[in-house]
């Protein structure tokens, strides 16, 4: 946590995918969970590390369309959704729409 106090939003002040030192160790830590989930025995092996990688970024992807139908359902806009993911909202319908 950043020790900023939460606060309401407004539409156009949704935040952009956000890369910083909390998400890398969020994700570093499920790397390492899933390799020595997957292969214990090759634990600090750059190869299943990479694998491990692929294959939290493979899930995540899958769990997009998912998300975004969950957004839909609480009425958020494509425009909303556009921010959320960085993309235009034409972009994140066109890709999206039919996932729904």
């Amino acid at each position: 946590m950043t020790g900023q106090p939460l606060r309401p939003v407004t539409d156009d002040e949704l935040p952009a995918p956000r890369t910083d030192e909390h998400s890398a160790l969020i994700v570093r830590d499920a790397i390492d969970d899933l390799a020595a989930l997957r292969t214990p025995y090759w634990l600090g092996d750059s190869a299943v590390h990479l694998h491990a990688l692929a294959s939290l970024i493979a899930q995540a992807q899958q769990m997009i369309p998912g998300a975004i139908a969950a957004a839909r359902d609480q009425e958020l806009s494509w425009a909303q959704i556009g921010q959320l993911l960085n993309v235009s909202p034409r972009a994140a319908a066109h890709r999206y729409r039919n996932h729904q």
